[in-house]
Parts: C-alpha cells; sequence; structure tokens
C-alpha cells in the first residue's frame, strides 16, 4: 500500500511542478456595481483630467502549486502613448468587510487550487476636448466644492457612449506569472480583454 501512495503522491507532484502558467491560471473579469471616479486638474482650469473606471477580475489558480506573478497590467488601447503603456496608473485594491483597501502592485502568491479577488482602478487620460464633452459632470463638481465626482458606469455608457468606448476600446489586463524553468525567469504574459 506504501508504495501504491508513492506512486500516487510522485505522479500528483511531477503533474503540478510540469503546468506552466497558461495551463494553471484563469483570469476572470466580474461585473461590479463600483462607480467610475472623474478628477479635474490642479490648473483650475475646470477640465476633467482623468476618468478612473472599476475593473473587479478573479485569478483562478487550477494546479496544485503554487503560482506567483510581480504585477497586473492595465494595458490601456492604442490612444494612450507608449510611455503610459503596462499598467501605468493603474491602482490595486482588495475588498474585506465591504470596503476597499489599497495594496502595493507587488510579488503575489496564488496557492494551489485558490481564487485572489482584485479590483483594479484605472487612470482612463482626458484630453481638453473630451473634457468639453463631460462639461456637466464639471459643473455638478463645481456645485458641490469637489474635485472628484463618482457616477455609475451605467449612466456614464447611456450619457456618453461614444467617448467611453473610444477610451476603453481594445483595453485588457494582463499578468505573468514567474516560472523558474525559463533563463529570465518569466512565464507567458496571460491576457484578457476587458469587457463593459
Amino acid at each position: 500500500m506504501n508504495k501504491l501512495k508513492f506512486i500516487i503522491l510522485a505522479t500528483i507532484t511531477i503533474i503540478s511542478c510540469s503546468c506552466n502558467s497558461l495551463e494553471c491560471v484563469e483570469i476572470n473579469q466580474k461585473s461590479t456595481e463600483l462607480p467610475i471616479v472623474f478628477r479635474l486638474a490642479k490648473d483650475n482650469n475646470n477640465r476633467i483630467i482623468t476618468m478612473q473606471l472599476p475593473v473587479e477580475i478573479d485569478i483562478k489558480n487550477n494546479c496544485l502549486k503554487e503560482m506567483t506573478f510581480l504585477r497586473m497590467y492595465y494595458n490601456y488601447n492604442k490612444t494612450i502613448p507608449d510611455l503610459r503603456k503596462g499598467g501605468f496608473g493603474m491602482s490595486l485594491y482588495e475588498r474585506k468587510n465591504g470596503i476597499l483597501h489599497r495594496i502595493p502592485n507587488k510579488k503575489t502568491s496564488v496557492d494551489g487550487k485558490k481564487t485572489l479577488d482584485y479590483i483594479c482602478y484605472t487612470s482612463h487620460f482626458i484630453d481638453s476636448i473630451q473634457s468639453l464633452k463631460l462639461n456637466s459632470y464639471i459643473k455638478e463638481m463645481s456645485v458641490l466644492n469637489k474635485d472628484t465626482l463618482s457616477i455609475s458606469i451605467s449612466e456614464f455608457q447611456i450619457r456618453n457612449s461614444e467617448l467611453f468606448n473610444k477610451l476603453t476600446k481594445n483595453d485588457s489586463i494582463s499578468v505573468r506569472f514567474l516560472d523558474s524553468s525559463t533563463k529570465s525567469g518569466l512565464g507567458e504574459r496571460i491576457a484578457i480583454p476587458v469587457k463593459w
């Protein structure tokens, strides 16, 4: 019987060690009720400079071995200059007891057969022409005497669908896991398109 247990354990170990990140990990976007956040520029010109969008995802490790990644990336579409690629402006959060807690974008491990849930807030930059289309929100911030405003994604999509689509078209989220079997120590990047 001990020999059979050893063979089973050895087989499981070999299978779990041979899994790569593409075979082990699933990344899924979930729907969220969190709001969009608009921020005014600090130059006193009454213009919105960023639109921060909430994206809720889970990272599921289907293998037995622990999987580790260095950071999560939000990949903006072609309207963002090259220097802003690869997660620029992304804030990462965990939800604990219904409250969002900001976490550093750092080395993170997902235990075997476990799932981690994250919320990331993007920073989609708004140019001065796009900001003119958001005048009603700027007026509302002025009345409230605030430099930020939160509204639902669905409201913004209805009122400003063309701008929303332009800012988010072809956006994606990606994660690169560590892989000790490669020369660089990095595995393949896993990416999913962001869907609204």
